[in-house]
């Protein structure tokens, strides 16, 4: 009796350059897979596994999917009726959902978002101190899901002399000190204590393997717009409005003017421009199978027909590691050259490259 199967619509395949990754939303996870393997389950219809001709390699991959619940078995054709697929539309009522702040933001700024829910609200700060918890508590009033506490110095005796106020705020979610000796977490009353030995500066420019997401609003966003941009608005230490913490163009200055040319700026095409960028539009991201689930804050420029960066992302698509792995190499070095006028792929001299660092 042929078997017909369908795919599970929260374990989404995403392919990339040499290999492809199922997106498991509803679990918050990912697994690897083969390219051949993706062009085989990227159908919302029923799976034609007969496309594999090895019968032990196809018995072993529905064996593999059906244990994680990526795939489930139909009695018939006809039930594949019962299983709408999911949209990938991005439903998003706010176009301001993100702020980054320093601890000495103005009121202008509370005032402006007054009406606004944020679902995410950072605060910058060199320590902790009476400012923070103050600046905490002046944004009580609004709707804000979480609070995020960026310190960049860590001090043990603040750090015991505040615990207690931070415990008292309801919407904090996470407070993140830099330049310890080594890396923890601890959750205490409900609120995430990070400790990186990365300074502040250098953690907040580069995409690490720890800022990968995978759950189903991460997803729909990065399927539609840029997951760093969009939404966003950082106000830097002089009142400056700008894209993310990393731009150098500002809007204005949020100090010098009043409500309505603060929203007007802020949904104004030049302003929101960033935020709606694609990964497919993207060189070599587009390439990336890790693009639905990356927070990438590098500033994207436009070339001629693709945006791309002048800085080179930490993970190399095209031979598959991370900077911080064995056998990683750079794009160029791999044979990958990008520029305004596109991505060029010297396809003998990247083939050789991959080659010998998987063979080692």
């Amino acid at each position: 009796m042929i078997k017909s199967y369908l795919r599970n619509q929260l374990c989404i395949p995403v392919s990339g350059y040499n290999r492809a990754i199922i997106y498991d939303l509803g679990r918050k996870d990912y697994y690897f897979i083969s390219n051949a393997h993706y062009h085989i389950l990227n159908t919302d219809g029923l799976i034609n596994f007969d496309l594999i001709s090895d019968p032990a390699e196809r018995s072993e991959l529905i064996s593999y999917l059906l244990n994680l619940e990526i795939i489930f078995e139909v009695a018939s054709a006809q039930e594949e009726k019962r299983f709408p697929k999911m949209s990938k539309a991005l439903h998003q009522v706010n176009e301001l959902t993100h702020a980054v702040i320093h601890v000495n933001a103005s009121n202008n700024f509370i005032h402006f978002i007054h009406q606004t829910h944020l679902q995410n609200l950072s605060i910058i700060s060199p320590r902790l101190d009476d400012d923070v918890i103050q600046m905490i508590r002046s944004f009580a009033h609004l709707e804000i899901d979480s609070i995020y506490l960026y310190i960049e110095i860590f001090d043990a005796e603040s750090f015991d002399q505040y615990e207690r106020e931070l415990a008292g705020q309801t919407a904090l979610f996470s407070v993140n000190f830099y330049g310890l000796d080594r890396p923890k977490t601890k959750l205490k009353d409900n609120i995430y204590y990070n400790f990186f030995t990365e300074s502040f500066e250098d953690y907040q420019k580069l995409l690490t393997i720890d800022k990968l997401f995978v759950n189903q609003d991460f997803f729909l966003e990065a399927y539609n717009k840029h997951t760093y941009y969009n939404g966003k608005i950082y106000i830097d230490q002089s009142g400056n409005i700008k894209n993310g913490l990393n731009n150098s163009k500002s809007f204005g200055n949020v100090n010098l003017m009043g409500y309505n040319e603060f929203h007007q700026t802020i949904s104004s095409k030049l302003f929101l421009e960033l935020g709606n960028i694609r990964k497919e539009e993207t060189l070599v991201c587009q390439h990336c199978e890790f693009r639905y689930m990356c927070t990438d804050v590098r500033i994207p420029e436009k070339g001629a027909a693709y945006w791309f960066h002048r800085l080179e992302c930490v993970y190399n698509p095209y031979i598959s590691k991370w900077n911080n792995e064995e056998g990683y190499l750079t794009l160029k070095q791999s044979g990958i050259t990008v520029s305004a006028s596109g991505c060029i792929i010297d396809k003998n001299k990247l083939s050789e490259t991959f080659n010998k660092i998987w063979a080692e």
